[in-house]
């Protein structure tokens, strides 16, 4: 069968337009096309395909899973978005991609990174016990994620007229590409660390040993990933106390986050990690706070002081 070029535009239509018509096999021959570019129309038409019946694209999922690797970066990112529409309904058939995608996690830009983990969370949900191996890498990722350069006017000041400017006028143009691109590394970051309170619950050893690396981690956003990484935290501490003991004072700071939830893993952590140091504070939150939060601290400084 050929693999020549494609009529781009024609064959993305009819996959736009009508996706059933589409033949697949046909479509999975231009997978081992020689242009990237084609290979990328190929995943792009199979994409549409299933968005409209996952379960057909399911059944050739091995091939779409190959293309993950692709020498051509944009078609990995294609077949990553794809998995992203299968995984919901057809996890099995995405399992066997769970390293290739954690690999992506931290690309750059973060579209592909927000695919791989948009593939990922069903089947983290699915098969926890998937990413246990995968536990570094995921750590990799959250203390290191994909990061959106967009400079503070601050640092151009220094720059020649004609370079600041036009720095300034690129950054305008793409004001909503990179307030997509932050929310798609928050995304990442929230992901990473939700998989690892999966991974500890599992195996509290797996990262048990990289603590020390979490501290700077635990200031940043979103709260809702500050939060999963103090529950990291908890949960090998609920196993090992010790373990937690080079994040204490970085979970104590955590006492005065904004946002409850962080406070409340924040506590959580302290009790498991017998972290006797965190008695005022939890004293002085108990006072602040109100509610379940106001009798956690409270219950946790009593416990933590009759155990000094």
């Amino acid at each position: 069968m050929s693999t020549g070029v494609p009529e781009d535009e024609a064959i993305l239509e009819t996959a736009r337009t009508d996706p059933g018509a589409v033949d697949l096999e046909t479509i999975v021959a231009l997978f081992d096309a020689e242009q990237g570019q084609v290979r990328n129309v190929a995943l792009r038409c199979v994409r549409f395909v299933a968005i409209d019946d996952p379960g057909r694209v399911a059944a050739i999922s091995e091939h779409v899973v190959e293309r993950l690797d692709d020498e051509f970066a944009v078609a990995g990112s294609t077949a990553a978005a794809v998995l992203a529409r299968i995984a919901p309904d057809h996890p099995d058939a995405v399992r066997p991609a769970v390293p290739a995608l954690v690999g992506k996690l931290d690309e750059h830009p973060p579209q592909t990174g927000y695919r791989a983990a948009r593939a990922l969370s069903p089947l983290l949900e699915d098969d926890p016990a998937a990413f246990v191996p995968e536990a570094d890498a995921l750590f990799d990722v959250l203390v290191d994620p994909p990061e959106v350069w967009a400079p503070e006017s601050g640092e151009l000041q220094d720059l020649p007229r004609k370079k600041r400017e036009s720095i300034t006028n690129l950054l305008a143009s793409r004001r909503d590409e990179i307030a997509t691109d932050e929310a798609r590394a928050r995304a990442i970051r929230e992901f990473a660390a939700h998989a690892l309170v999966e991974v500890t619950a599992l195996d509290p050893d797996a990262i048990a040993d990289r603590l020390e690396e979490l501290p700077p981690v635990l200031a940043r956003e979103p709260p809702l990933a500050r939060a999963a990484t103090v529950d990291v935290i908890a949960t090998v501490a609920r196993a090992e106390p010790a373990a937690a003991a080079p994040t204490t004072d970085a979970v104590i700071d955590r006492l005065e986050d904004d946002v409850d939830v962080v406070r409340t893993h924040a506590v959580r952590a302290l009790g498991f990690a017998e972290a006797t140091d965190a008695v005022d504070p939890l004293r002085a939150l108990a006072e602040d706070a109100d509610g379940e939060l106001r009798e956690l601290a409270a219950d946790t400084a009593d416990w933590l002081d009759e155990a000094s």
